[in-house]
C-alpha cells in the first residue's frame, strides 16, 4: 500500500507542468531594480546575479564598476518612464526589451543640471533560489539633453 501511495504521489507531481515566469513577476523585479539603483545601492546584490555585468553607453562594466560609476552622480531626483516593453519568458528566465526615458536633476560643481535621456535597453534575468535576478543589462543612449538649472558663481 505504501508503494502505491508513493507511486500515486510521484505521478501527481510528475504531471504538473512548470509555470513560466509571469509578466507581473518580470515587471515587479524590473521596477525593484530601478528602485534599488535610484535609492538603495547597498541592496544591489539582492537584485542581480553574482556575475552581473552591464553595457552602458558602449562600455562594459562589472557589477562593482557599475556601482562605482553610479555613485559618481549626485542625483537630487530621478524620473523614469518605460515604453514599448516586450517580455519573453520561459520557466527560469526572462528577457526584456524596451525604450526608457529618464530625467535626472543632479548637482555638479557648476550648479544643478537637468539630464534627459532616451535609451534603448535589453536585459536578461534568471531564477536564482526561486527569485528572479538580473544577469545582464544593455543600455545605449539614443538621445540626450542637458539643461543648466542653477549656476554656481565663484566669487
Amino acid at each position: 500500500m505504501k508503494k502505491l501511495l508513493l507511486l500515486f504521489t510521484l505521478s501527481i507531481f510528475a504531471c504538473q507542468s512548470p509555470t513560466k515566469v509571469s509578466k507581473e513577476e518580470v515587471m515587479d523585479t524590473f521596477e525593484t531594480f530601478f528602485e534599488v539603483l535610484d535609492h538603495d545601492l547597498s541592496s544591489f546584490d539582492a537584485v542581480v546575479t553574482d556575475d552581473f555585468f552591464i553595457y552602458e553607453n558602449s562600455r562594459h562594466y562589472t557589477k562593482a564598476e557599475f556601482i562605482d560609476f553610479v555613485k559618481t552622480f549626485d542625483i537630487v531626483s530621478s524620473k523614469r518612464k518605460f515604453e514599448d516593453v516586450v517580455i519573453d519568458s520561459d520557466y527560469n528566465s526572462a528577457h526584456i526589451a524596451l525604450k526608457q526615458l529618464g530625467e535626472f536633476i543632479v548637482n555638479t560643481p557648476e550648479g544643478k543640471v537637468k539630464l534627459e535621456f532616451e535609451w534603448l535597453e535589453s536585459t536578461y534575468a534568471v531564477k536564482v533560489d526561486g527569485k528572479l535576478k538580473f544577469k545582464f543589462y544593455f543600455s545605449e543612449a539614443i538621445k540626450t539633453n542637458t539643461t543648466n538649472l542653477e549656476l554656481t558663481t565663484n566669487n
